[in-house]
């Protein structure tokens, strides 16, 4: 899956507007799929640091569902930021945090299967 087809594109626009409105964010960041890794350390990042809010998330060689995860954890990392919860920069493992970003992305990837069950079919 070196690139993401309309279809797929189709599919993560729905999930990330799922996802907004789930999240009730008040703006949503700018998202960014990247044909490679790039500067990127990880799969995915989001600099609440800059006034330009950007997720950036790696989608070379990735299946869509995967990809549609790395969203939804920054899109709750984002939402930590509106909240005023991102003060310093959480650990990138363990702690409330990244616990929650973790669990809720899982748990908007379940409940979007519900409403389009292809996510699953690569």
């Amino acid at each position: 899956m070196d690139s993401l087809n309309d279809n797929k594109k189709g599919i993560i626009t729905e999930f990330v507007k799922f996802v907004r409105k789930e999240l009730q964010l008040e703006k949503c960041p700018t998202i960014v799929l990247q044909n490679g890794r790039g500067e990127l350390k990880t799969t995915a990042s989001y600099d609440y640091s800059k006034e330009n809010k950007i997720i950036r998330v790696n989608s070379k060689n990735r299946a869509t569902v995967d990809v549609m995860r790395s969203i939804a954890h920054e899109m709750v990392h984002h939402k930590q930021f509106e909240e005023g919860r991102l003060l310093v920069k959480p650990a990138d493992i363990g702690g409330d945090i990244e616990d929650e970003a973790n669990s809720k992305a899982g748990q908007y990837i379940k409940l979007f299967a519900q409403i389009d069950g292809t996510i699953y079919d690569e």
